[in-house]
């Protein structure tokens, strides 16, 4: 169950780093912007990310899990791209936790994904969890278009 569930993670860590949005398809992008404007690489480079990561915790790891979560919201919380990172635990049930992050953009999401406190806590998850993590991570709505 640990090597599926660290599996598991670091496929979503790779899929988010690598498949969120395409650095093949950004530097594209940024060769179709040279002969227009400029403009679509600067928005695609600048497209604020949010991301939502739900954990459930066996019960007599909770308190271990706290306590690791709580330096990689700090370390993260200072990274550059960083422009928000919470952690939220269910009063109904205090074994399943909800991350709440936002990061400047895909560039911010993969520098904080390769960090040594990041690769650490993947670490620390994998003895927690009990089943694996949903990490699903979205793309901000321009406010213009809303």
């Amino acid at each position: 169950m640990k090597i599926r569930v660290l599996i598991l993670f670091s496929a979503a860590v790779m899929m988010a780093a690598c498949g969120g949005s395409s650095q093949s398809s950004e530097k594209a992008c940024c060769r179709e912007a040279e002969k227009t404007d400029g403009k679509a690489c600067c928005q695609i480079a600048e497209v604020k990310k949010v991301i939502s990561a739900q954990v459930f915790v066996k019960p007599e790891k909770v308190d271990a899990f706290i306590t690791a979560a709580q330096v990689v919201i700090e370390k993260s919380r200072a990274e550059a791209g960083c422009i928000s990172y919470s952690l939220y635990q269910d009063p109904q049930d205090k074994t399943k936790f909800l991350f709440f992050e936002e990061w400047k953009n895909q560039t911010a999401v993969d520098v904080h994904f390769a960090t040594e406190h990041f690769q650490k806590f993947g670490e620390v998850l994998n003895d927690c969890a009990l089943t694996p993590a949903v990490i699903t991570i979205f793309d901000a709505v321009a406010e213009e278009k809303l």
